[in-house]
């Protein structure tokens, strides 16, 4: 195998080992409400909370939960990468704390709550705040709307290494 051919062979497995972000806005091209095809949103019901209503709206550009929890998942995420982190964009009109971005690992979770009413606030998960891969995450809330939600996709340790290793095989073979 020559060293144009190796190199090429690299750099396809690289570009497939790369970052990619997710931008959910609800929004479809036309404006009006739509869930990006890669996310999963499973709503909850209305055992999640006591008091009100369990209702969910999706408005133009807001995903509105009223009592109401959310979990969202990853559909495309190939074998060999992870949620690396969250952010969500919201505004809470009920009070501090009502509403949480909760990032949920294989043996633990972190929730973030909202430190301020009627106005937007931007919060973030990441995996290092996390201490392990995010598999998903929650979105609840008492009475919030939620305006954009990015999640960052990275390949895994073990997919890098992998890469690394074979280049390092391919140039000691190469001598």
């Amino acid at each position: 195998m020559n060293i144009k051919a190796t190199l090429l062979a690299i750099s396809v497995i690289a570009a497939s080992t790369q970052a990619r972000v997710i931008h959910e806005d609800f929004r479809d091209m036309a404006g009006g409400p739509a869930f990006d095809p890669e996310l999963t949103f499973d709503f909850g019901t209305d055992t999640d909370f006591t008091g009100g209503g369990d209702t969910n709206d999706l408005f133009a550009g807001a995903l509105w939960l009223y009592s109401d929890l959310v979990t969202v998942s990853v559909n495309s995420l190939a074998p060999d990468e992870y949620i690396e982190s969250v952010e969500v964009s919201w505004t809470d009109f009920c009070g501090i704390g009502c509403t949480i971005i909760q990032a949920v690992g294989a043996t633990t979770d972190l929730a973030l709550a909202n430190t301020v009413v009627s106005s937007t606030e931007t919060r973030s998960i990441s995996s290092m705040d996390l201490g392990e891969n995010i598999e998903f995450f929650r979105l609840s809330s008492f009475e919030g709307r939620m305006n954009k939600l990015t999640i960052n996709i990275v390949p895994s340790p073990s997919a890098l290494g992998m890469l690394g290793l074979g280049g390092l095989v391919i140039a000691r073979r190469r001598r």
